[in-house]
């Protein structure tokens, strides 16, 4: 069985006629997305990394823009029809040791909350399409439909009985931008004024010249993407407040790729808005990759088919997505637990 066709031919040509002109731009440098150049970053205990020179560049304009956050990583699930074993995780600096970072309880930089606040960004970029499991009925999605989906995630990682620490929405005021990257990335959104209104925001779809432009021709395979950011000192110095090793995470923003067709139906031709939902926000509650990903390809002429995916052990936050629905798995249960039992 083949892995689900991919309708990026179709869905591009509809985005540039069905939705707004404008796109996103390159950084000030002026290098092409086609030309970002990655490097191998130092050893992280989470994935193996890529330093990006666009993400470098983002932290440049929060640096001068007196900002005390800093891009911290770009964590992203990809297709496997073009996957060839790459790196998950995008840095902006190699000189960066212990990736690892995450919410601290009672931060005062976040008004002291024990848990962390979400938004649903209201424009929610471009509206993803979706299709039937027959290849018909191919449409934009409306917000009032996304919702639910993104709803629903956040409930799902909100109902884990270990940490009572709470996981709330907070409401995006009238005109305002609650996503910070809409800002670097294309120079503002529409002409509203970013300001963060919460500590995960649900940004929402983005052509997929968002996703190249800071992953090279890579990003045309990622499928979503959640953007870390740390605290820093006044020196830019990530700091550790309550000194447990780890980076304090300051914001984290979640972005998917229209390149793809969404769905719900666990047919071939989509990808699941739930597993795919999930697994970013999963991130952006402080959890890495689980598992190894093995790919064995028993006939070169039939291409990658899903039974030569194999997952040590498979789970919701394993890096390569297959089909169908995926739920948080005893894995993923225990590395949130792992993080969160304790904060209260």
């Amino acid at each position: 069985m083949q892995i689900r066709t991919l309708l990026f031919i179709l869905a591009a040509g509809a985005v540039s006629a069905g939705c707004n002109s404008d796109s996103p731009v390159t950084p000030s440098s002026g290098t092409p997305a086609s030309g970002v150049a990655m490097a191998k970053a130092a050893p992280d205990a989470d994935d193996p990394a890529v330093v990006s020179p666009f993400l470098a560049e983002l932290d440049a304009q929060l640096a001068a823009a007196g900002s005390n956050l800093r891009v911290a990583k770009a964590e992203f699930i990809v297709d496997t029809s073009n996957w060839t074993g790459a790196s998950q995780t995008i840095i902006a600096n190699n000189r960066s040791r212990g990736l690892s970072s995450e919410w601290v309880a009672g931060d005062p930089r976040r008004d002291g909350r024990v848990g962390v606040t979400y938004a649903f960004d209201p424009r929610q970029g471009r509206e993803p399409f979706t299709l039937n499991p027959d290849g018909s009925g191919l449409r934009q999605v409306p917000f009032a439909e996304l919702e639910p989906y993104l709803e629903e995630t956040m409930t799902a990682w909100r109902g884990r009985t270990c940490s009572s620490a709470p996981i709330t929405r907070v409401a995006v005021p009238t005109g305002t931008d609650p996503d910070l990257l809409d800002q670097l990335f294309l120079g503002s959104d529409g002409g509203r004024p970013y300001q963060q209104v919460s500590d995960i925001v649900q940004a929402g779809w983005q052509l997929p010249s968002f996703f190249t432009a800071f992953a090279g021709s890579a990003g045309n395979n990622i499928i979503g993407v959640t953007f870390t950011f740390w605290f820093v000192d006044a020196n830019g110095d990530p700091t550790d407040i309550n000194r447990d090793g780890k980076r304090d995470t300051g914001l984290a923003e979640i972005y998917y790729n229209t390149r793809f067709a969404w769905g719900s139906s666990q047919a071939l031709n989509v990808v699941d808005f739930y597993s795919i939902i999930t697994h970013e926000t999963g991130h952006s509650l402080g959890l890495a990759h689980f598992g190894k990903v093995f790919v064995t390809k028993h006939d070169g002429a039939d291409g990658i088919q899903i039974a030569d995916i194999k997952y040590a052990p498979k789970a919701l936050m394993n890096a390569v997505y297959v089909t169908g629905r995926s739920e948080i798995e005893g894995t993923d249960n225990s590395s949130f637990c792992q993080i969160w039992a304790s904060k209260k």
